[in-house]
């Protein structure tokens, strides 16, 4: 009986992880097959304009481009209006589509969404790219890190997708369509020492955009939460900025490769790592009880950390 037992709960265990790894590229297959018989291009689909948080570089910028190339009319949204005029300029030059910038610094706090409402309201919002946010750089202690960078990852990463969500949500529900893309991390996987804040912040999107889908289902809006692991940006150039660093380079994702990749989800699933190595990071993290991923992610960032802590001591000398 215990036997029987035992292997009844070995085939549970193993259907869920089987689940859990595996329903997103089925799903995906079956979405792209669907999407091959009845073509629908985005702007038809969810409605003209893209906006895109934090567009004026890294991920943000991708997507920016990649809507961009497949006819959508494009907001771009951050604090540097110098680099969104240049993006700005990028995609029009190349992709021909109507172009708006809105300057915000999401680390303002609240007093920026009155402004956001105003422009972005009255335009027919089909794809919500909500992906600003902010990080420490490299790991560290939470005692270590200032209190502005503490408020700034609470304040950035949790508020703003929170709010763009409450600005534009009740149109897109009043439509009966449009598309919210949530960029969460492999960090929300489970608690991340010396990235402590960060993980939290980001366990909060998936947990809130998770929510968000089943909340909005019913109104034809669809919420596609993105995880992804480590991709070459501005935040993870600490990793391959000095020669010493160089190994860590293998770890990065280039950012065509993932938006490549990212991009052709869109529509399909409604949870993804954005890339399909990625994908395998989390299969594998999955494998393997919380507390101990605590102690491998933990250690892994430690290790970071104490590199990173000598050579910067080192460069101060």
């Amino acid at each position: 009986m215990l036997c029987t037992l035992l292997a009844l709960l070995g085939l549970y265990v193993g259907a869920v992880w089987l689940y859990e790894n595996l329903h997103t590229p089925v799903l995906l297959v079956l979405r792209s097959i669907q999407q091959l018989v009845f073509r629908q291009k985005l702007p038809q689909r969810y409605g003209k304009w893209a906006v895109i948080t934090g567009a004026s570089d890294g991920i943000g910028k991708g997507y920016a481009h990649y809507l961009a190339r497949k006819g959508m009319s494009i907001v771009l949204v951050a604090r540097n209006e110098a680099k969104l005029a240049k993006v700005a300029a990028e995609i029009k030059s190349k992709h021909g589509v109507e172009i708006k910038i809105v300057v915000a610094d999401f680390s303002k706090g609240l007093e920026i969404y009155p402004l956001l409402q105003t422009a972005l309201t009255p335009l027919d919002i089909g794809i919500l790219v909500n992906n600003v946010g902010v990080t420490h750089g490299p790991p560290m202690y939470v005692d270590e890190v200032s209190q502005q960078m503490l408020w700034d990852l609470i304040n950035v990463n949790v508020a703003a997708v929170t709010l763009m969500c409450n600005i534009l949500v009740p149109a897109m529900k009043h439509r009966q369509r449009g598309l919210i893309i949530n960029l969460s991390s492999i960090a929300s996987v489970n608690p991340s020492p010396c990235m402590a804040t960060y993980g939290a912040s980001k366990a909060y999107t998936t947990s809130f955009s998770v929510a968000l889908g089943e909340e909005l289902r019913p109104f034809g809006v669809e919420v596609q939460t993105v995880r992804p692991s480590f991709v070459y940006t501005n935040m993870t150039h600490f990793m391959a900025e000095d020669e010493k660093n160089t190994r860590y380079r293998k770890y990065l994702v280039p950012l065509d490769n993932f938006m490549t990749y990212a991009g052709y989800t869109i529509g399909k699933v409604y949870m993804t790592t954005g890339h399909w190595s990625h994908g395998l990071q989390f299969a594998a993290l999955y494998l393997l009880p919380e507390f101990v991923r605590v102690i491998i992610i933990g250690q892994m960032n430690k290790k970071l950390r104490n590199e990173f802590h000598v050579q910067k001591k080192t460069k101060a000398q």
